[in-house]
């Protein structure tokens, strides 16, 4: 853009996820972009079309077009596949307002060539997410899963930052489905997910393996902040209340096994395993608990050895799904 259109001062704004905003992404030529604009602060976004200021005797200056000082510009609403997805606002180089005002042809193909690029971009975008993401609750899938808690033990290898993870399972799922539908089976995992992913901060990685299994990577917290954090997520849950139709649905209880690297294992599968082998002791235990696994390594074990427990209060249990 620089030297396609080098009479002009300009800049792009591309629309934010919310579609509320429009994030300030470049300029060029002495340009300067806003980090954020609001669609009705643009006369070329609310007309829908290209706004020219200085080609009638009265004209109105975009809010974000000031400070103002008089010069000529454009606002070419950038679009792709029939939607609005950006702005490139062009203003005349000082001393320079009649090669601009010629330049207007060449600046509407250039806002369509941007127009692709951010598509393409988008699309990108939407496919990487889809390849990530699962599809029911938007929590990460098993292979983000896999590839996170990889990455995530070579950095505490080098480091020494604590890392732990905390397996998650829906207590009787099967019960919601039987007797109330799969819609309604859906809804209870969509609203674990949404406790998952508030429950996350910093680096903390919610993600959902497959059925009615929940992972949680917990890194740079002390171990007992992560089991603070389990029981926290534990509650939360217990305290979510979900309508289906015009009723609500029982109780929603979750089982967790904790494991800590490299305490439990320093490779992916075994922390895992050691946090499965944690939660099945802590179903076996009555469901609605946290367990932490215990030993040096995930070997085999006597099972009086498997992993201590946190239970649930006594009150909790009569309300277990």
């Amino acid at each position: 853009m620089t030297h396609i259109l080098p009479d002009a001062e300009g800049s792009v704004y591309v629309y934010s996820n919310s579609r509320d905003v429009l994030e300030g992404c470049a300029s060029w030529n002495g340009g300067a972009h806003k980090d954020h604009i609001h669609p009705e602060e643009c006369w070329g976004l609310r007309r829908g079309r290209t706004y020219e200021y200085g080609a009638s005797e009265i004209d109105f200056v975009c809010e974000h077009a000031e400070p103002h000082d008089g010069r000529n510009y454009y606002c070419f609403p950038i679009l792709a596949h029939g939607e609005t997805v950006g702005l490139m606002h062009l203003r005349s180089a000082a001393d320079k307002s009649d090669e601009f005002k010629t330049s207007r042809k060449l600046a509407q193909m250039c806002a369509e060539q941007i127009s692709m690029a951010i598509a393409n971009v988008q699309m990108r975008d939407q496919l990487h997410d889809q390849s990530v993401r699962d599809p029911l609750t938007g929590l990460f899938n098993r292979r983000h899963m896999s590839e996170t808690l990889r990455k995530l033990i070579n950095a505490s290898q080098n480091t020494g930052k604590n890392l732990s993870v905390i397996a998650v399972d829906v207590d009787h799922f099967k019960k919601f489905n039987d007797n109330h539908g799969h819609d309604a089976g859906d809804m209870v995992l969509r609203a674990v997910g949404a406790v998952m992913e508030q429950a996350c901060d910093g680096d903390d990685v919610a993600c959902r393996p497959g059925g009615e299994e929940f992972t949680l990577i917990v890194s740079g917290h002390s171990q007992e902040d992560v089991i603070t954090k389990a029981e926290l997520l534990r509650q939360s849950v217990e305290a979510v209340v979900v309508r289906y139709g015009e009723k609500s649905l029982p109780c929603i209880t979750i089982s967790l096994g904790v494991a800590h690297y490299p305490a439990h294992g320093s490779m992916p599968q075994d922390l895992l395993r050691a946090s499965d082998d944690a939660l099945y002791e802590a179903k076996a235990k009555g469901r609605n608990q946290v367990c932490i696994a215990s030993g040096a390594a995930p070997e085999p074990r006597h099972p009086e050895e498997k992993s201590s427990c946190t239970e649930a209060p006594s009150s909790a249990s009569p309300h277990a799904a």
